[in-house]
């Protein structure tokens, strides 16, 4: 449950910088070719550990763009370099992260965390929707500096294969922008899946088409919200009148730019009345999307403000939920369950269910403390309160686990 931001003591910083964070012996071994693409030493960020080894003036007169201490200062540190030390958590920064740091704040963000499952490239605030349960509001901002740190940002990741998110705000608005990032994806990360959270509802454009095909990227997914099968539903729930059809249209042209296509539905009071009648829609109008993805809803953002309108116990839509997801599979349509606690689920719906929340928004409730379940299941948003919670909530027993493990094939 690691956040994704600290606060260090800075020194030497006069202009906005990104930094990849590495360890003495990748410094010796490998360099800046730590680094999936372009990178210098002055991109480079030594990690100074405790050891006699740390403190050689060799080390602190070597030409790196920055030095970072967990323990203390240092007694004499460089004038040349990027100095970070005494942060409030050390556990936030580690070696294989990329860091941005800006003159004025003392606060350290961490863009890219090494081995995690739920890095990504954030593009913007803007957003041309106000969904009623959007978790980050979106700001009337110029914030087109994203697409610049992203581009950078490419460059000093770890070459490996994983899983890279995109996402906003929506991500389509600054369009050359998203291309850019693409196209760089493909040359410098092509081992690396990018999976894009977009409303689709700029991608209505024909153009798009076009532009996909020529970057070809192999492994890209758009995850495209579908909250019903009727437009006025559909509407109301993401605030903009004509939403549905831009984002139908939007999908449609992924599908002729061979995209990859992920339907994403919330679950609130809103989606749920019609969830199976979606599930028939998807299946007759989108049979060629790979997947669809049923989310309990992140109470923060505008849901706070909306709880009266969203809110429904989990328990109240079980069989909703059971049709959809039964409706869907036995058609070849893949479906899983995401951000829901295990035991407020019936026990067929196991096979879908994911341990999803990513581990910096993740907790586990009193209530949990004595259940034999909690390495299965997703457990809660770290946003979530007593408003929020199911009176299904409860300790799952060894006993009770049979009829869930039961079900998966």
């Amino acid at each position: 449950m690691l956040r994704l931001d600290t606060q260090f003591e800075i020194h030497n910083l006069d202009k906005p910088r990104l930094f990849k964070v590495i360890s003495l012996s990748e410094l010796i071994e490998k360099g800046p070719a730590v680094c999936a693409g372009y990178s210098t030493l002055n991109d480079l960020m030594l990690w100074l550990d405790t050891s006699p080894t740390a403190s050689r003036k060799e080390l602190l007169s070597s030409p790196l763009g920055g030095l970072l201490t967990c323990e203390g200062k240092l007694p004499e540190p460089p004038k040349d370099k990027v100095i970070l030390s005494s942060p409030r958590d050390s556990r936030v920064v580690q070696p294989g992260d990329v860091i941005a740091v800006t003159p004025g704040t003392n606060v350290v963000r961490v863009l890219y965390r090494r081995g995690a499952d739920s890095n990504l490239l954030f593009m913007t605030d803007r957003c041309n929707s106000l969904c009623l349960m959007c978790s980050q509001p979106p700001k009337d901002v110029q914030d087109e500096w994203h697409v610049q740190e992203n581009l950078h940002l490419i460059d000093l990741i770890d070459p490996v294969e994983e899983q890279l998110g995109i996402s906003g705000g929506e991500p389509t608005i600054y369009k050359e922008g998203l291309l850019a990032v693409l196209a760089k994806a493909k040359a410098i990360l092509p081992e690396k899946s990018i999976h894009i959270l977009s409303n689709g509802r700029l991608l209505s454009a024909p153009d798009w088409i076009a532009d996909l095909k020529h970057i070809g990227h192999p492994n890209v997914t758009w995850g495209i919200p579908l909250y019903a099968d009727t437009a006025h539903e559909h509407d109301y729930v993401v605030q903009a009148k004509g939403a549905f059809s831009e984002t139908m249209q939007g999908i449609y042209n992924l599908a002729r730019a061979s995209q990859r296509i992920e339907i994403r539905v919330v679950l609130s009071r809103l989606t749920i009345p019609r969830l199976p009648e979606l599930a028939h829609f998807i299946f007759r109008n989108l049979p060629f999307v790979e997947h669809v993805a049923l989310m309990g809803i992140e109470n923060t953002g505008l849901a706070k403000k909306h709880h009266d309108e969203l809110w429904i116990d989990p328990l109240d839509y079980q069989d909703a939920l059971i049709n959809a997801c039964h409706f869907l599979d036995i058609r070849g349509i893949p479906v899983s369950l995401y951000n829901l606690p295990l035991c407020v689920l019936d026990p067929s719906l196991m096979p879908f269910y994911r341990k999803s929340i990513s581990d910096w928004k993740n907790l586990f409730i009193d209530e949990c403390s004595e259940c034999s379940a909690t390495e299965l299941c997703a457990g809660f948003f770290k946003s979530h309160s007593q408003r929020w919670q199911s009176r299904g909530i409860r300790a799952l027993q060894q006993e009770d686990l049979i009829a869930y493990t039961r079900s998966v094939p």
